[in-house]
């Protein structure tokens, strides 16, 4: 990143924030500079190991879509309803070209998301703070170890956090448009439209959509923004899509199974965690500064954004925007720090708003610096994205490798399909090992009752069914194995 993107010469905080406004041509050149430094941070492993933990589950029911299950998730035959299709047809459509989803075709999505979520930050910094502004806001935005982790991934968090970041800067576009009722409704469409979009990917992408917007027109004394017809227009028709979702997928599955499984995905969530002793309290505390330190050390400049002083020293477009930030990330974190089932990834989107919010900070106190000082200072942001670039190769090239060493199911589900016989679907009972079974890359069926397993048909059982096999009638073993974490994994055939 070129050391001429902030000014070299000092002006007084009551100047205006806006630094002047590049060339068209500057900008798109930018622009190109920005999505290679995102295709560098996202795309460089997509291949570097096998799939972890639930990825192979996403990789599994994304790959029934390639078997003509679109409408809804597919796992072992039978509907899987307790996340929305919307990863898994990503998935589906990113390994089209492909004819079959591998590893590398499953983090795909994330890495599409991950790059609309910078370069939608990265504009919405420059509308309103400069140029300059936008492109700093753009290259820290992923430097934290939350998107290390989960760009490239084939888990469903990146692609909300993407779904969630496009509707809420098209939302703040739309409340903040200068312009005629037309445009404003168009805004208001594609922003509810990627919410739907983002519903149907996670149920908690309205949570997220709420949780921001309602406080900010409250904060702006905007509340009639509710009440205007391009909202509502816009929300009616992004309800409508989830029904017409819901209602197509309840006409093949039953609305009491679609609506059990919704019941039962909340009442998770909302209820400590079956080993917990009641409810976690010391968590509701610890818990937001986990989030925190996981943005470090962007997020320490962050802190500096809550103080009354810092707003005065803005504009009136920069105070808007620093309170859409601050309604993006607190009150999110605050509910997801109540909510007992606490997992650091469960607060992903509002990584954007705890990150901006350290851009302004950090943004804030390089136009205060002297000529000196701000060069220095420059020098340091250059050399910490150098940095992290280093990071990003280590955590690619060594702890990716050293993780696949210890859960690697690949050789197991290889080793799977040299044990049965092409065409032939193996049948699980109570097993759950999504790892081996992507790797076995052949169709697998659940089986409730063993009465109603077809004869002859091969069975992969854990080490409690072998022992109590008499349900099953004629078995005989075909191979004693191991799966990733070394527990019992026993093929047979059921004769």
């Amino acid at each position: 990143m070129s050391l001429m993107m902030w000014p070299t010469v000092t002006r007084p905080w009551a100047a205006t924030l806006n630094v002047g406004r590049d060339a068209p041509i500057a900008i798109a050149g930018r622009y190109v500079i920005l999505a290679v430094w995102c295709l560098v941070l996202f795309a460089y492993g997509l291949d570097a190991g096998p799939l972890y933990r639930t990825e192979s589950l996403r990789a599994i029911i994304g790959a029934e879509c390639l078997r003509g299950h679109w409408l809804f998730p597919v796992l072992y035959g039978e509907p899987f309803l307790t996340k929305p299709p919307g990863q898994y047809v990503a998935i589906g459509l990113c390994s089209l070209p492909f004819g079959e989803v591998t590893a590398a075709s499953a983090r795909v999505p994330s890495v599409i998301a991950a790059t609309l979520a910078v370069l939608l930050v990265a504009g919405l910094f420059r509308r309103v703070l400069g140029d300059h502004a936008g492109w700093l806001a753009g290259f820290l935005l992923p430097t934290s170890v939350l998107w290390l982790d989960k760009v490239p991934s084939a888990e469903i968090d990146m692609s909300l956090l993407g779904w969630v970041t496009a509707s809420l800067v098209l939302a703040y576009r739309a409340i903040d448009a200068k312009a005629r009722p037309v445009p404003r409704a168009g805004l208001w469409g594609a922003s509810l439209l990627c919410l739907a979009l983002g519903t149907l990917t996670k149920w908690t992408a309205p949570a997220f959509f709420g949780l921001t917007l309602l406080p900010f027109l409250i904060w702006q004394r905007q509340l009639r923004v509710l009440m205007s017809w391009p909202f509502l227009l816009a929300t009616s028709l992004a309800v409508a899509l989830c029904g017409v979702w819901a209602l197509a997928v309840a006409n093949d599955v039953g609305w009491s199974t679609l609506v059990d499984t919704i019941r039962s995905e909340a009442s998770y969530r909302f209820h400590p965690a079956p080993k917990a002793k009641g409810y976690p309290w010391g968590e509701v505390a610890t818990y937001p500064l986990v989030v925190w330190a996981a943005h470090l050390p962007l997020s320490l400049f962050a802190l500096a954004t809550l103080r009354p002083r810092f707003f005065q020293q803005w504009d009136d477009a920069g105070r808007s925007l620093l309170r859409f930030l601050h309604c993006w990330a607190w009150p999110s974190l605050l509910f997801w720090a109540i909510v007992p089932n606490h997992n650091v990834r469960y607060a992903l989107p509002i990584s954007p708003a705890l990150m901006g919010l350290g851009v302004m900070g950090l943004w804030a106190w390089l136009r205060r610096c002297e000529a000196t000082g701000l060069q220095r200072a420059k020098i340091a942001v250059v050399a910490f994205l150098v940095l992290w670039l280093i990071a990003k190769i280590v955590f690619v090239e060594v702890v990716v490798p050293q993780r696949a060493s210890k859960r690697n199911a690949e050789p197991i589900g290889l080793a799977l399909r040299t044990l049965i016989p092409p065409g032939e679907p193996v049948y699980l009972l109570r097993l759950k090992d999504e790892g081996v079974l992507f790797y076995f890359g052949r169709p697998a069926l659940r089986c409730r009752d063993p009465r109603t397993l077809p004869r002859p048909a091969y069975v992969l059982l854990r080490e409690p069914e072998w022992h109590d096999r008499s349900g099953l009638g004629d078995v005989e073993l075909v191979q004693w194995m191991y799966d990733q974490q070394g527990d019992p994994l026993i093929v047979a055939k059921v004769k």
